[in-house]
């Protein structure tokens, strides 16, 4: 998805949509902004 990240404020970058803690809001983060996650977690 492409947009605007709601963390840092970059448009037209690629988004993915990440769940907050234990809640059910969910943020549009960039690949800069959101979270290391499995294998790709160096």
């Amino acid at each position: 998805m492409i947009g605007k990240c709601d963390n840092c404020g970059l448009e037209n970058v690629e988004l993915m949509s990440i769940r907050i803690g234990n809640s059910q809001d969910m943020q549009n983060l960039c690949n800069q902004c959101r979270p290391a996650d499995g294998a790709y977690a160096y």
